[in-house]
């Protein structure tokens, strides 16, 4: 990152270009990496809500009727930043965790031929910068954005299902332009999810999945600045084992904003440029009804980066289960 760095200029020497760069280097990083990983920069659009890489196996169902909590850690490991054109801007090594409590209901009643459901989710997100450059490093963690979706539908269809649901995220979450690191985004989104499952034997035995999710945003209430639509596509494929209690197989993502983010808050550097990524990893998920429990792991190596940082992404889930029978 040369063109950042702001060098005496009357000594320029092999030591004093070393110490220097790293003096001003330790200053900037931690605004930079920050703005980067949630607004708008030299490099980076502005990111939306929904987190790439969040579902996996069997995404395109809706949960049969009952009431379900479920405690998912979604952790993106970044190392580094990329340009526009996918090159490598800087490495760095920033953890961020975003904690979410999800919880879903599923009545025992069918609306327009679907199951009719509603869930909320909960997000605390923590961030840390850390390295050699950054000392001590940084952190922060809050609340975040709340998501309501008032509309979840679920067709079964014999070897297929179907789901639509609608909801939206609300500004709950602090947010300050001044502050690089915020666990609030600072504006309200709509989203609109539509997905299917597709079971390719007559056992249900063997698994594909696709679920497409569609984000539209309002403009920022501290600053002069609407995200461009973004739309993000999740797949999988997989196999059902051991009486249909393991699903095991392979889950990953491609994201691409639709249009520039738009307002006189946009860094020139930027305005223009869309964002983009992809993911694909391997997921195993466990369920006992016996014990109303199940759990989730995936990973989901990052390629294809351009204006965002990149990284890898890990995702658990662990859910209570508590199904009713439909009457």
């Amino acid at each position: 990152m040369p063109h950042y760095l702001m060098l005496n200029a009357y000594d320029h020497s092999p030591t004093a270009v070393k110490r220097g760069s790293t003096r001003v280097l330790r200053l900037i990083l931690p605004a930079i990496i920050a703005a980067v990983l949630a607004s708008t920069t030299a490099f980076a659009q502005q990111n939306g809500h929904y987190l790439q890489g969040i579902t996996g196996l069997e995404d395109g169902s809706a949960p049969p009727p009952g009431f379900y909590v479920t405690y998912a850690p979604y952790l993106n490991l970044v190392n580094s930043l990329k340009g526009a054109d996918g090159n490598t801007i800087a490495n760095v090594d920033v953890n961020t965790v975003v904690h979410n409590m999800i919880f879903q209901m599923t009545i025992p009643k069918k609306f327009l031929g679907a199951w009719y459901g509603f869930d909320v989710i909960v997000p605390v997100v923590n961030t840390r910068l850390q390295g050699n450059e950054v000392s001590p490093s940084a952190q922060s963690a809050g609340l975040s954005d709340i998501y309501v979706a008032p509309l979840v539908l679920g067709w079964d269809k014999g070897q297929s299902t179907y789901l639509v649901e609608y909801g939206f995220y609300a500004p709950t979450g602090a947010f300050n332009p001044a502050n690089p690191f915020n666990p609030g985004l600072g504006f309200w989104e709509q989203q609109v999810q539509a997905g299917t499952t597709r079971y390719f034997d007559k056992r249900k035995l063997w698994n594909a999945s696709v679920l497409s999710t569609w984000e539209f945003n309002q403009t920022k209430s501290s600053e002069d600045l609407k995200p461009g639509p973004m739309a993000t596509f999740e797949y999988s494929f997989g196999r059902r084992l051991f009486n249909y209690s393991v699903n095991v197989g392979a889950a990953g993502y491609a994201y691409h904003k639709l249009s520039a983010d738009a307002g006189s808050a946009v860094n020139p550097m930027v305005r223009g440029d869309l964002d983009r990524s992809f993911g694909l990893g391997p997921e195993f998920k466990y369920t006992n009804l016996k014990h109303h429990m199940s759990f989730d792991a995936r990973y989901e190596p990052q390629f294809g980066v351009q204006s965002r940082a990149s990284g890898n992404t890990v995702v658990f889930t662990l859910t209570y289960l508590n199904i009713f029978r439909p009457k």
